[in-house]
């Protein structure tokens, strides 16, 4: 009798065991797993929106940190007294652009090199005299004998022959020096004397100096450190230099910044001189360089010979799809002395 009484409650309990959790273990297990889950998400979630939040910022800051850093490089090249600004609405120096349909544009002359003109006598150790006046640039009136340039030019590898670059001396940037009016081939007729040459009258070649005064391919039988600017037809620059320092300049080149919501940056060059600027500029090639683009400000302050001009660039992106924006500003010196 006993002994089947407690074979009835081992049945028993074999059979709870085996009927699996009841409502309320199921209940208590399902919070307990939720309380668990809402405790991770805080550990992991969180973190991982914050990298991703850092990538996107990080991104940002990439986009618009090449655009300024490609804008300084072109700035530090720019022929002394040719950087300028203007938007779409014709204001200059000081413009701001945060709402689509308006551009803000930044220009430059691009200088591939420069050097120092000879102006007057000297004798190279082991090479010949330059008391010969055709070895110097003259001011008095049309060039046509070439002149002598002190030392070489670092960037132009000689023989060289242009006919489409320019020589440049004494850009001051305001009317009566202005490489942009004296460089714009549309505007006719084209100026007795120059600041900035015109290829379509003047092209040059650079070679090392001969025997007689700029004689291209003939070789320096002194051994001179000298190298000759030999032009096409007789020119005259406009004013010398204080320092004699004359420049080789191929394009202008634009930054254009189209701001709003599909803003961008864009860069333009090879594209002809022109007297006015254009915020769109014609016939030019062309890179986009950053977006979204949502406000633009540039700003210029040409100094003085004396002292370096400034120019302020501060550029917002944005990701549209989270909505982070970053915000970047840049200052970069120029040197305006010619």
């Amino acid at each position: 009798m006993r002994d089947s009484a407690i074979s009835s409650r081992s049945s028993t309990r074999r059979a709870r065991r085996d009927a699996g959790v009841t409502l309320i273990e199921l209940v208590v297990v399902i919070t307990i797993s939720g309380i668990l889950a809402t405790v991770l998400a805080m550990f992991i979630v969180r973190p991982i929106q914050g990298y991703q939040a850092l990538v996107r910022r990080g991104e940002l800051v990439d986009a618009a940190e090449m655009s300024l850093r490609r804008m300084s490089r072109d700035i530090h090249q720019a022929l002394p007294n040719s950087v300028r600004i203007r938007d779409s609405l014709g204001n200059t120096n000081s413009v701001s652009c945060s709402t689509a349909g308006v551009s803000c544009a930044i220009e430059m002359l691009n200088t591939l090199d420069g050097a120092r003109y000879r102006a007057g006598p000297g004798q190279i150790p082991g090479g010949h005299n330059h008391a010969n006046p055709q070895y110097w640039l003259s001011f008095n009136g049309a060039d046509s004998d070439g002149f002598n340039i002190v030392g070489f030019f670092q960037n132009i590898k000689v023989p060289f022959t242009s006919t489409t670059e320019r020589l440049a001396i004494y850009n001051q940037g305001v009317s009566g020096a202005d490489a942009y009016a004296d460089g714009d081939e549309s505007s006719l007729p084209a100026p007795t004397s120059y600041v900035i040459t015109r290829p379509s009258v003047t092209t040059f070649g650079i070679d090392l100096d001969g025997n007689n005064p700029c004689s291209p391919g003939v070789p320096n039988p002194g051994g001179g450190d000298e190298q000759c600017i030999k032009p096409s037809t007789s020119f005259a620059f406009r004013y010398a230099s204080p320092n004699q320092r004359i420049y080789i300049v191929d394009t202008p080149v634009s930054y254009v910044c189209s701001a709003g919501a599909n803003g961008n940056i864009t860069r333009y060059w090879n594209y002809p001189i022109t007297a006015a600027q254009q915020t769109t500029p014609a016939g030019a090639t062309t890179a986009l360089l950053s977006t979204p683009v949502t406000a633009c400000n540039f700003s210029y302050s040409p100094g003085t010979n004396q002292r370096a001009g400034l120019v302020t660039l501060d550029i917002t992106v944005k990701d549209s799809a989270s909505g982070d924006q970053v915000r970047l500003l840049y200052q970069v010196h120029v040197d305006n002395s010619p």
